[in-house]
């Protein structure tokens, strides 16, 4: 079986995973959802390349940064291959997007208060927990999938690039282009930053509810309750389909 199809199938699979693992009373924040997807894509990136890591700090490597930008081949990396989707799902322009090596600067040398990567993103589309809790969250399960399905190593890390592009896909509403951005910095966080053990509690997120009856679910932008997740998070057909196309095609394909 080709490696695209195997990312395309367990990219369905992660999508589940990740939105039950982030959905809380019937409420998923997109955004929340999305970077955490990218970020363990990431550190699945820097487990796959790299078998021992500090404990925590920054890990520089020149076998992940091949895989994550560096490579070859643009496509087979996976900033290549997610910037590709952006372009050939949703028409994004490359050059509507971050430079890799802007955002490795950007980042910095180590997590904000409260386990942050330094996100550059619009208000409403930054997460509402910390992105690196994705990995003691997910990484568990995400082998347990990734087992089922016959992939390992590198192909795992882009099967969750899919995942990651998938979700966007469904909720083009709140800003591709932003979202795209969103994901490219927390797959570099994710492969630069050491692994986090447990989960980090973050300080809650403050949110002025207008109106003593406001409905505190329309006031968090890029959120949906269950009744509105049919709509909202809907894949446009020719997204859709530009991801098989793409996924299964010949770019990006691991022998």
């Amino acid at each position: 079986m080709a490696s695209g199809h195997r990312w395309n199938t367990a990219g369905d699979d992660f999508v589940a995973l990740v939105t039950a693992q982030y959905r809380s009373g019937g409420v998923l924040h997109w955004p929340t959802a999305i970077a955490a997807s990218a970020f363990v894509c990431g550190q699945m990136a820097l487990m796959s390349r790299e078998s021992s890591t500090a404990e925590s700090g920054v890990i520089d490597s020149a076998r992940v940064a091949s895989l994550m930008h560096d490579g070859g081949v643009p496509t087979r990396t996976i900033w290549g291959y997610s910037t590709e989707i952006a372009k050939q799902a949703f028409g994004i322009d490359a050059e509507a997007l971050p430079v890799y090596r802007a955002v490795v600067l950007s980042l910095g040398t180590r997590l904000l208060a409260g386990s942050y990567p330094a996100l550059d993103v619009p208000l409403h589309l930054v997460p509402h927990e910390t992105p690196a809790n994705a990995g003691p969250r997910l990484r568990r399960s995400i082998h347990e999938i990734a087992e089922r399905h016959g992939i390992h190593g590198d192909d795992i890390a882009f099967a969750m690039a899919t995942a990651t592009m998938k979700m966007i896909g469904s909720v083009q509403h709140l800003g591709v282009r932003d979202l795209t951005s969103l994901a490219l910095q927390c797959y570099v966080a994710g492969s630069r930053f050491a692994p986090m053990a447990e989960c980090v509690t973050d300080p809650a997120f403050d949110i002025a509810i207008p109106g003593p009856v406001a409905s505190p679910v329309a006031s968090l932008p890029g959120t949906v309750s269950d009744k509105e997740d049919e709509a909202a998070a809907a894949p446009v057909e020719t997204a859709s389909q530009a991801m098989a196309d793409i996924t299964q095609g010949g770019f990006g394909r691991r022998r």
